[in-house]
């Protein structure tokens, strides 16, 4: 599945890069513009996503048909009452990728925001395939809940593996390299869970992440705003 990048939030944009409500200078807003302009021409967004049937398995549940369980707290909470889910997998593509790594040469300054406005423009294309999934769940009467990613919370990281193997994720040229970071960088797997009943509101960030004790974001008193 193609899909078309729309305008990238300038302020999820600002927000990732610490600016909080402050506003940029001239050259950071002309920074801005030309990153924007770079990602918005070379990025390809592509995704996958398959719905499966979940079952209890123990402690984990069970994507059912395939070799992935979804294992940790965090997740068995946020999928609690799905008796089905999808999973998802998204990227921008190769070619953003080495632009970033081209400006890193050239232009340090240019790449760190040409590399936040496309890390925008990923959240974007999973918002964008949130609100189909949740359109045609709400058509069947059912209830999607919000994406959950691996190394969310307790999720472990190590479930980039299976997700990708599940979804045959080299399609659209997503690879899991060793250390279960995904190539291109600006990629993304998830899973949402769809209910029979109305989802309560979505788990807080910062009480599932990670890195909550030392995240920049947190100190400046703002999110990332994935679980919002």
């Amino acid at each position: 599945m193609d899909i078309t990048l729309r305008k990238i939030n300038r302020a999820e944009v600002l927000r990732y890069l610490g600016y909080g409500d402050n506003a940029p200078d001239a050259l950071v807003a002309a920074q801005l513009d030309e990153a924007e302009t770079i990602v918005r021409r070379l990025a390809k967004p592509r995704v996958l996503y398959r719905l499966f049937d979940l079952e209890p398995a123990g402690e984990t549940l069970r994507v059912r048909g395939t070799a992935l369980d979804l294992a940790g707290e965090a997740i068995l909470a946020h999928l609690a009452g799905a008796d089905q889910c999808v999973l998802l997998v998204a990227t921008l593509g190769m070619a953003v990728e080495r632009e970033i790594f081209r400006l890193q040469v050239v232009d340090l300054a240019l790449a760190t925001v040409v590399d936040v406005t496309a890390s925008a423009a990923i959240e974007q294309v999973c918002d964008q395939v949130q609100e189909e999934l949740a359109e045609m769940t709400a058509s069947k009467g059912r209830f999607l809940t919000t994406r959950f990613s691996p190394g969310y919370g307790d999720m472990p990281l190590s479930l980039q593996q299976p997700f990708c193997s599940v979804l045959d994720a080299g399609k659209i040229g997503v690879t899991v390299s060793k250390f279960y970071l995904l190539t291109p960088r600006k990629s993304v797997t998830a899973v949402f869970g769809i209910c029979r009943e109305p989802v309560s509101a979505p788990l807080k960030a910062c009480a599932l992440c990670a890195i909550a004790d030392t995240c920049s974001l947190r100190k400046a008193g703002t999110s990332c705003g994935k679980f919002d």
